[in-house]
């Protein structure tokens, strides 16, 4: 286009010259050239203009687009040399905004979905005291899992627990307890801080449950007492067993009754406490389980001729995998305690067992006894290691027992029942 101006620009120069020199002897025909001449300067003139026009109207309506978050929008090139730069420059910018906003939707929906799935509880609060964000663990523990967005802080905080909403209230990081559905105590980490948004100050809470990690710390305490115990007591063990076994022998020759009774006995006592020490060393040692496909029948068939049950409804159809050797061990020592809590009442029913499918999540094994139930003292540390109410207990059963469910992921709880005896609850995931 601008050459063909420039040529209509010397043309009008050259038409200019000619006329001066030749103009009064052919003024008609200068005058229907010259007329001829400055139509198609005209038109040229408003093509361009009108080129130029859409040109102006096609970036105009890209940045238009952009300012709106359209990035999907491309100039085509005109063919005008001048601009076919500016829209080669302008299709980059688009398609690198279209590359960047893609990126961020995708790590904008990883981060939605890695929140979400998080057992974390996370929520955002806004100045005026509006939850602008909460993840499903945040509308599960306040909302019953309705949608959090917009509801009033101060007034769901308002209806929780003193202890909750004073803990809440506090800056920083706090540690305090909560009572879940069952009534067991909950152990709970909160972490709040203030950040800027749009240069507005919000406040961020995070509630991480720690009970399981409170659980696995304290276990990891007592493995590490038992093995220094064992390690004492066995040095000590050893010489004591070969100075009595040596005593027994000069107690022969001597031929004299009361020292052999007294070395007897002393070497049942040390055979006793070897015993008790070995069985200690089997919980701070205890293997991974070796997980395989539960066989129901033969499991419980197995069980019941040690300690019988009853079976108050159907085997679960839900594949199970897990340490069968294992998951023996701890039903073994579930139904043997439900027969010694329930053997001193006078025809008491059997022992029941029965399973809880829970759909996608796991099973739920629950032991019921007909005895007097637990004491609140017993429900509060008959997990503990050493703690026994029998007079000849070692406080090693349970224990054991939790080791091996919390090594399978799963949760071992008790409760007393209201018509009387007590139910153990063992849940272990599909």
């Amino acid at each position: 286009m601008t050459k063909l101006l420039s040529f209509f620009f010397l043309c009008q120069v050259a038409f200019s010259i000619a006329g001066v020199v030749y103009g009064p002897d052919y003024p008609l025909v200068f005058l229907l050239i010259g007329t001829v001449l400055f139509s198609l300067i005209g038109y040229v003139y408003h093509r361009y203009n009108k080129a130029q026009a859409n040109i102006q109207r096609s970036i105009e309506q890209g940045l238009l687009s952009l300012i709106d978050g359209d990035f999907s929008v491309s100039i085509a090139p005109k063919k005008h040399p001048i601009y076919d730069s500016v829209f080669t420059v302008f299709n980059q910018c688009a398609e690198k905004l279209r590359k960047e906003r893609q990126h961020l939707y995708q790590r904008e929906m990883l981060l939605d979905k890695v929140l979400n799935t998080s057992p974390v509880v996370t929520f955002l609060v806004s100045p005026d005291h509006k939850i602008i964000f909460a993840n499903r663990a945040a509308e599960l523990m306040f909302n019953h899992g309705e949608s959090l967005l917009g509801h009033d802080w101060l007034a769901i905080r308002n209806e929780l627990d003193g202890g909750f909403a004073e803990a809440l209230q506090n800056s920083g990081e706090s540690i305090f307890t909560l009572k879940d559905a069952s009534g067991e105590e909950q152990a709970w980490h909160l972490a709040k801080s203030g950040m800027r948004i749009h240069q507005a100050s919000h406040t961020l809470y995070l509630l991480k449950s720690i009970t399981h990690e409170l659980g696995r710390q304290e276990v990891q305490t007592w493995k590490k007492v038992i093995r220094v115990l064992s390690h004492e007591l066995n040095n000590s063990i050893a010489p004591i067993s070969s100075m009595c076994h040596s005593g027994q022998l000069l107690a022969q020759n001597l031929e004299e009754p009361r020292l052999d009774r007294v070395f007897s006995s002393i070497s049942r006592r040390i055979g006793h406490l070897n015993e008790f020490i070995k069985g200690y060393g089997e919980l701070s040692k205890l293997k991974l389980p070796s997980k395989t496909l539960i066989r129901w029948p033969a499991l419980l068939e197995q069980l019941n001729a040690l300690y019988p049950f009853e079976l108050t409804n159907e085997i679960p159809e839900s594949a199970l995998y897990a340490d069968e050797h294992q998951l023996e061990q701890v039903l073994i020592n579930i139904l043997k305690n439900a027969h010694e809590a329930q053997s001193e009442q006078a025809q008491t029913p059997l022992v029941q067992l029965r399973f809880i499918e829970l759909e996608r999540q796991g099973i739920t094994i629950e032991v019921r006894d007909f005895g007097t139930g637990m004491a609140q003292e017993v429900l509060e540390n008959a997990l503990l290691p050493f703690y026994s109410t029998k007079h000849s207990g070692t406080g090693l059963g349970l224990a054991l027992c939790r080791e091996i469910i919390d090594a399978h992921q799963g949760k071992l709880a008790f409760r007393n029942c209201e018509d009387g005896g007590a139910i153990v609850s063992v849940y272990l995931p599909c």
